[in-house]
């Protein structure tokens, strides 16, 4: 000890302390609080991609005559076609990955996203026959597409154009199995059937 130096009285010794305290404190807070707020803002965010995931469903069983539920972002909207909602809070979109293999996806918007229309069987399918959960059809509607299926099987979609003598189905994008485009250029927002075949 310093004899030269006087001792600060006790009180004093013990402000100090509880200064020191209360700062280290407030620092520690300081650094915490973003941590802690982000999850509230994340759960908040969560919920609410969740509640508007439940309204597109809705929409889609309200709009889409015997359509019913199979997995918590999709419906199926009659034997061999299905249609996935925009992804919810849990589940990413993961573009023309999300097309399960012996399926042909159509998205609504280029870049594989979007409601996504899922075809398994062989046939020809009037996209006016289905709707999105505002209730406007899938016609016109088409802006990327990943045909999955196997054994070299074809999807197209076409296009009714008018001719001199009425209107006809014309060609407007397509290709055999694994081939895809995320992008339709003049083809875009034009069909209004989809045709699957061997």
């Amino acid at each position: 000890m310093n004899p030269l130096k006087p001792l600060k009285p006790l009180s004093m010794r013990c402000a100090s302390l509880a200064l020191g305290l209360v700062a280290a404190s407030v620092f520690t807070t300081a650094l915490a609080s973003p941590s802690i707020a982000a999850p509230a803002h994340t759960t908040s965010s969560a919920r609410a991609a969740d509640a508007r995931m439940e309204q597109q469903i809705e929409g889609l069983l309200r709009h889409n005559e015997g359509a019913e539920r199979v997995a918590k972002d999709r419906v199926r909207l009659e034997p061999g076609v299905e249609m996935t909602v925009l992804p919810s809070s849990t589940r990413a979109a993961a573009g023309m990955s999300d097309c399960r293999a012996g399926y042909a996806c159509v998205w609504q918007y280029s870049g594989f996203t979007g409601y996504r229309l899922d075809f398994y069987y062989y046939g020809t399918y009037d996209l006016g026959n289905y709707t999105v959960s505002d209730g406007s059809s899938w016609r016109d509607k088409v802006s990327s597409f990943f045909n999955n299926q196997t054994g070299g099987a074809w999807m197209v979609g076409k296009d009714w154009v008018s001719t001199g003598s009425g209107s006809q189905l014309q060609w407007i994008f397509g290709g055999p199995g694994a081939y895809y485009e995320s992008q339709l250029g003049e083809s875009d927002n034009r069909a209004d059937v989809i045709q699957l075949y061997a």
